[in-house]
């Protein structure tokens, strides 16, 4: 051990010109600490010859010039030695950035105490220049054990049975160390830990270091170090290291009992409990329905073990182990993370962690888990729920009544559709499904390439069948977003449904006689009809004032109604029970012009009448339909009957002309 009173450090400048004309640069010893005044040489650099790293000077040797000399100077008590001497010529070869030189090891290990280390640089003129010495201090004497049997005592009587109350009241376990010779400040006692009372070599457990070597002999080892031993025989053992690395011999062990509850065994690794992950992907409706990570059975639990849960190095709330197996539910906000992150499709590890007490955590090996929360449209503030107001609501138009969020009778049967604007970053794939009073799809949008964020885009069609026999003033319709994975739902629009079963009213009344066995509007019906066809819609106590009465008639080629009507043929007419008077009356009706109208479905054709009551706009009911048969043509003859025509009529109603009035 060195004596500090040898400590004299002389002054160090950058750069010093001494006894010459050379400037010289300090030198560099590594692995000496450059900020300690004494230069303490650490114990591992003292098996090896000592490098001193010195730069170059200025002026460098010149060609032509004899070399300079570089001498590397020892300095023991006034006893000056040159351990290393190098001749230095001029370029080429290329002069070295740094010149390498070393101080013997047999010289470095001579003795204890403090020394001068010093070079100097004699030109070619043989003028030396000398750098200011640097103090060293070389240590080779080590901490020496008064008696081989010494060992740690502990700082309580009698020895105690280390358990588990033990530690927890002394987190810090005291223990006397016996005198030892050779002290000196900054002493560090090592201990190591064994079940065996004469273990081989093993790491420290842990270290205490003595700052003066006035300190009290008493050292301290954190509990959790005893931990590492198994219960039963356990011994304590220590050895002291001076500050520059010797060490002394180990000591005894110190015996003590050991009865610690046995620590958390190898942790099975977590996993998703069900019925989330069941295909193999996290999603939202997982989310919404709760991911819980599994913890299964370990060796050694024990009551008050908490598990900390970490979701890609998010931690979920800590919970106690209460027993097994133990599910810790994921909140949606370690889930999704923070919401600066976009959302992408990934894989994440799962892992956790078993705390007891004030123990280092027990950590379990991680998985990797299938995550995809990314969703069609902007996220929101309640996710992971499925109804996001962010999103635009739909507007619906009925086809025919064109009237926003309405639709009607005047729909039926075109049906209705759907539009909306589009939410954000919109990509080609995601589908838009609409519902109708909760069922649905009813109609859909898939989203195009090209689609951008606020573009109108307008929904299959919603079909009739969907909305008819409904009266509802607010009928709720939302859509949802969906990319193949996710889906997000957007609020209800109120739809003002009305398509309830209509009022059934009477068949309009023909005002003319039907003739023959068939029942035919003919040349032979009363009174004639070349002048229009007469129709009344009769008096019913169901129609209100301001009803509009909606007459609507059209022929057909084939006697028996079948489709397509005549173009030509249709007639309609719009009358209003706008008085009393009409109300109790009824309307009247005439299908007119006889050429335009009726002569087309002369050749045993037939006809359809019929109306549609609306009130206040709405279409409320409609009438049972009148059919009849049309017959106009003289037999034989191909020719049809006309106004101004002389008819004489059979019993069976069957028309012969007898005289034609030309006009």
């Amino acid at each position: 051990m060195y004596d500090t009173a040898e400590l004299h450090p002389s002054a160090e400048s950058p750069r010093q010109e001494k006894q010459g004309t050379l400037a010289l640069d300090p030198m560099h010893i590594p692995g000496i600490d450059p900020d300690d005044p004494r230069g303490l040489i650490p114990i591992t650099l003292m098996s090896a010859p000592l490098c001193v790293e010195i730069p170059p000077w200025d002026p460098l040797p010149d060609s032509g010039d004899s070399p300079h000399i570089l001498m590397l100077h020892w300095r023991r008590g006034g006893i000056d030695r040159v351990v290393e001497q190098r001749d230095i010529f001029a370029p080429p070869p290329p002069l070295p950035d740094i010149h390498v030189m070393h101080v013997p090891q047999e010289i470095l290990r001579e003795q204890s105490g403090t020394v001068e280390l010093y070079y100097s640089v004699t030109d070619f003129f043989g003028n030396p220049s000398f750098m200011d010495p640097k103090v060293l201090t070389v240590d080779i004497d080590r901490p020496l054990l008064v008696r081989p049997e010494d060992r740690l005592q502990f700082d309580v009587e009698p020895v105690p049975v280390m358990d588990e109350q033990y530690l927890l009241d002394h987190p810090q376990v005291a223990f006397h160390l016996p005198v030892y010779n050779i002290r000196a400040d900054k002493d560090r006692i090592e201990f190591r830990l064994s079940n065996i009372p004469n273990p081989p070599g093993s790491a420290p457990v842990g270290e205490y270091t003595l700052v003066s070597s006035n300190d009290p002999l008493v050292v301290y080892l954190g509990a959790e170090a005893f931990r590492t031993l198994a219960n039963g025989d356990a011994y304590i053992f220590y050895r002291v290291f001076d500050e520059a690395g010797n060490y002394s011999d180990r000591s005894a062990g110190l015996a003590f009992q050991l009865a610690l509850k046995p620590l958390p065994g190898v942790l099975p690794k977590p996993q998703i409990a069900p019925p989330a992950y069941d295909d193999s992907l996290i999603k939202r409706d997982d989310a919404r329905a709760g991911v819980f990570v599994r913890i299964t059975e370990y060796a050694n639990w024990a009551p008050g073990d908490q598990v900390l849960v970490y979701w890609k190095n998010r931690a979920a709330p800590i919970q106690e182990v209460t027993g097994f197996p133990f599910d810790v539910e994921i909140p949606w906000s370690v889930l999704r993370g923070p919401l600066t992150e976009p959302l992408v499709v990934e894989s994440v590890p799962v892992h956790y962690e078993i705390i007891r007490g004030n123990l280092p955590p027990f950590r379990s090996f991680a998985i990797l888990v299938d995550v995809n929360l990314t969703v069609a449209g902007q996220d929101h503030a309640d996710a992971p729920a499925l109804l996001n107001a962010n999103l635009p609501v739909a507007e619906i138009w009925g086809i025919t009544s064109n009237l926003q969020n309405v639709v009607n009778h005047d729909d039926n049967p075109a049906g209705a559709r759907a539009r909306v604007v589009l939410y954000e970053n919109p990509l080609p794939g995601h589908v838009l499904g609409f519902f109708w009073n909760g069922i649905g799809p009813v109609a859909s949008y898939t989203v195009q390439a090209g689609d951008v964020e606020g573009q109108l885009v307008f929904s299959t069609v919603i079909p009739w069948a969907v909305m008819e026999g409904i009266i509802n003033p607010a009928l709720p319709v939302y859509y949802t977003t969906s990319n193949g994975v996710n889906e997000q739902q957007a609020n209800n629009t109120l739809v003002n449904v009305n398509t309830g079963a209509l009022i059934s009213f009477c068949p309009p009344v023909l005002g003319h006689t039907l003739t023959g066995g068939g029942g035919y509007l003919s040349c032979c019906s009363k009174p004639e009809i070349f002048y229009g066809v007469t129709w009344q819609i009769a008096p019913d106590e169901r129609f209100e004032l301001n009803d509009e009465v909606h007459f609507f008639w059209e022929g057909y080629i084939a006697n028996n109604w079948e489709p397509p009507a005549l173009e030509k043929s249709k007639f309609q007419q719009v009358l209003v029970f706008d008085t009393h008077d009409k109300l109790e009356k009824g309307l009247d009706v005439v299908v007119e012009p006889y050429e335009d109208r009726v002569v087309l479905m002369r050749d045993h054709g037939s006809a359809c009448a019929c109306y549609k009551i609306r009130r206040g706009g709405s279409l409320i009911g409609e009438s049972v339909p009148k059919r009849i048969r049309i017959d106009l043509i003289y037999p034989g003859s191909g020719d049809y009957c006309k106004a101004g025509d002389i008819i004489s009529c059979s019993t069976e109603g069957v028309a012969t002309l007898e005289e034609r009035n030309e006009h």
